[in-house]
């Protein structure tokens, strides 16, 4: 069986692995990525087994042949079943959902399917381009160095983008972000709501109720744990 830490820590045992087909799944992933950890939260809440491997953002490891030959612009995820290398968390997560149905993070009716998928472009894209901003001056610049003016910007910013996101989920009156089932929608919101609050956007009970009770039952789910990102463990 696979031993990962916990979100504080301490050992979490995953499921045995002779209790699935024999885990060829493969993730190259890195600490803090919404986007590998929406690959990651896939993978455990369909319950595969895979054999994560973590690179190091600051040591150069996705610039590297090897990595590069995976994923020839040099990011993550990769995704890796059997012979088959896939890069791109949309591909990855449609792949995975496609490839092991059960459970399914798609919704059967084709209208609340297109909810999901906008979703997703909503988190990924919209939400991601606007966060890039604020990310380079929080994460990448020195406190010394960081302009404060753009920091306010770019938090503002991404503060719209989040009463968006409320407004939206909110008014389809479901526990899930594109309603009653959860669904690849979640997954890829969650990771970037996490990210912003660790750059100073936090959501709150009063101006996003919906999506911080959202976030609260997403926390408590066993692949919140499992996929938490390890570099924050220590902080």
């Amino acid at each position: 069986m696979i031993v990962r830490s916990s979100s504080r820590g301490l050992p979490l045992t995953c499921r045995p692995a002779a209790a699935y087909a024999l885990p060829m799944l493969k993730l190259w992933y890195g600490s803090g990525s919404p986007f590998a950890w929406r690959v990651q939260l896939a993978l455990e809440e369909k319950g595969l087994v895979y054999e994560p491997i973590l690179l190091s953002f600051s040591s150069g490891d996705l610039k590297t042949p090897e990595h590069l030959a995976r994923h020839p612009h040099g990011k993550v995820p990769v995704l890796a079943d059997g012979d088959l290398v896939l890069y791109e968390s949309t591909a990855i997560v449609e792949y995975l959902d496609e490839r092991y149905r059960e459970p399914s993070l798609l919704p059967r009716d084709a209208a609340e399917r297109a909810v999901v998928r906008i979703e997703e472009i909503e988190a990924t894209q919209y939400f991601g381009e606007t966060f890039r901003a604020l990310g380079r001056q929080v994460f990448f610049t020195p406190a010394p160095q960081r302009d404060d003016a753009a920091v306010a910007e770019a938090s503002a910013a991404v503060r719209r983008e989040l009463e968006r996101l409320e407004q939206r989920a909110a008014s389809r009156g479901g526990e899930f972000v594109a309603g009653r089932m959860l669904t690849r929608a979640d997954l890829a919101w969650l990771p970037f709501v996490e990210i912003a609050e660790r750059a100073g956007v936090p959501v709150g009970p009063d101006a996003e109720p919906w999506t911080h009770a959202w976030r609260g039952r997403m926390r408590m789910r066993p692949s919140y744990a499992r996929s938490y990102p390890p570099h924050w463990r220590a902080r």
